[in-house]
């Protein structure tokens, strides 16, 4: 993917720096493309961003990478010649369920790692062939075809197909919302099989060292180096249409023509800025019913010791469905009790903190309007006092913490509500229905969680960067036959 002189001097112009944007703009300006990135925050990355304080270096939300060299983030800095590298330490997740607990390595599949779950969890030994046969699905997917039987159908409904165990579906309901968030109700059934199929398969979860802000960073220096513009703190306000065709953007400093606009802002954004009236009355229709994921809320603790060996730490409480806990947040009394996702990234590089300091980040799914907030506070609170309880001593080994609330993730994104992922990876939005990075309109394509990817998170993201410069390539330099 070097300099093509097919697209010497096209014009390109890319909206967001998160994954995806940071992707598609190192690989255009590779490409050729005379390119500039805008970014309305002061800072790149997006929900992928860090900040440094105190010696700490904090990703401004949760991630780990379940994939790490095998996945399409590693795949896409190959892409680019960065040299991108990941580190993992075993075991590399507890779970606690309710009152039991056990940590679990990568390949937590094999005989001696499913024993010694069961020997802590006690599942009822009826569901065996039904998880079995759950499992087998999940081990025959290979490619996305293998996921055309599963589309249109939600995650609850393929499970409790399979087994009916409160507890067992609890698991499964928390691990839907950890890698879509969204309540095993909403969430795909072929995409939450694709999801854990490459995960499971892989067993190489681990963290980018330096932590995520350092993914979108390194994509933006490519394309830089390329000659590549990158502009912070500049909002495009609006995609210019005429005739059918991109033309360029405005911000409030002025037009800037372009040739291909690549947008990272979120499908329904991107269609209010470029004017509804531009596109076909259906897609238009078909745009603004798209929904988003759920939202969630973090807390970051700074501290001066270590409190779990692992990675990652999943803690579900006995009974806990995410769709009931959801509208208990909506309702915004009797809040029952939230699951967390707990990741140390500290635990993969400790040169993320001072020597003998550690980070922990703890943050569970939420609904994503801003109407929730005063709920959402209260989210928080439970939050602390389980971390609390978890780990006794955490207040007093605390040396400062920060507060996420869904306005802080709304005012990240600017899409309008606090929604995690971007578009939700749902029944009614999968297969055929999910929607084109190519737009009806020429030139103008989407890019990031929102549109032509699959995977979890920010893997979600680089996959789309991946598939969408390749359609964008093909579209600017058509085969010859």
């Amino acid at each position: 993917m070097e300099n093509d002189s097919a697209s010497n001097g096209k014009r390109a112009i890319v909206i967001g720096t998160g994954v995806g944007g940071s992707g598609m703009a190192a690989q255009l300006a590779q490409a050729g493309f005379s390119v500039t990135v805008f970014e309305r925050n002061r800072f790149a990355g997006g929900k992928t961003s860090s900040y440094t304080h105190e010696g700490f270096t904090m990703d401004i939300a949760i991630h780990v990478s379940p994939r790490c060299e095998m996945g399409p983030i590693a795949e896409l800095a190959r892409r680019v010649h960065v040299d991108m590298s990941f580190t993992r330490r075993e075991p590399v997740l507890r779970m606690i369920l309710g009152n039991s607990a056990c940590s679990m390595p990568m390949k937590f599949y094999k005989p001696t790692a499913l024993l010694k779950s069961e020997l802590a969890f006690r599942f009822s030994p009826q569901i065996a062939p039904g998880a079995l046969s759950f499992a087998w699905k999940v081990i025959r997917i290979k490619t996305r075809e293998d996921l055309k039987p599963y589309e249109g159908m939600s995650a609850a409904e393929l499970i409790k197909r399979h087994v009916n165990d409160p507890r067992f579906y609890g698991l499964m309901d928390a691990l839907a919302s950890l890698m879509m968030v969204l309540p095993t109700q909403e969430a795909s059934a072929a995409d939450f099989m694709w999801c854990l199929a490459n995960w499971l398969k892989n067993a190489n979860t681990g963290y980018p060292k330096g932590g995520y802000g350092s993914i979108p960073h390194s994509f933006l220096q490519v394309c830089q180096r390329h000659g590549g513009t990158v502009r912070l703190g500049e909002e495009v306000e609006r995609i210019r249409v005429e005739h059918g065709k991109v033309v360029g953007v405005e911000t409030k400093q002025g037009f800037y023509p372009a040739d291909i606009v690549v947008s990272n802002a979120g499908y329904k954004k991107t269609v209010a800025m470029a004017g509804k009236e531009h596109f076909p009355s259906d897609f238009a229709a078909y745009a603004e019913g798209l929904k988003d994921s759920q939202g969630a809320v973090v807390v970051q603790y700074a501290l001066d010791y270590q409190p779990m060996q692992e990675l990652v730490t999943l803690y579900i409480p006995d009974g806990y469905k995410t769709d009931t806990f959801l509208a208990s947040v909506e309702r915004g009394h009797d809040i029952e009790p939230p699951h967390l996702y707990i990741v140390s990234p500290t635990v993969a590089d400790p040169g993320l903190a001072p020597e003998g300091k550690h980070i922990l980040l703890v943050g569970t799914i939420v609904p994503p309007s801003l109407e929730n907030k005063a709920a959402t506070e209260v989210v928080l609170d439970m939050v602390e006092e389980t971390m609390q309880r978890l780990f006794p001593g955490l207040a007093r080994h605390t040396l400062w913490k920060v507060r996420r609330n869904i306005d802080f993730f709304a005012a990240l994104g600017g899409r309008g509500a606090a929604e995690s992922i971007g578009l939700g990876q749902r029944f009614d939005q999968d297969g055929k229905n999910k929607p084109p990075a190519r737009m009806p309109v020429q030139g103008l394509y989407a890019v990031g969680a929102d549109a032509g990817g699959t995977g979890i998170g920010t893997e979600l993201a680089a996959d789309s960067a991946i598939h969408v410069f390749d359609m964008l390539m093909d579209d600017v330099r058509p085969i010859r036959r």
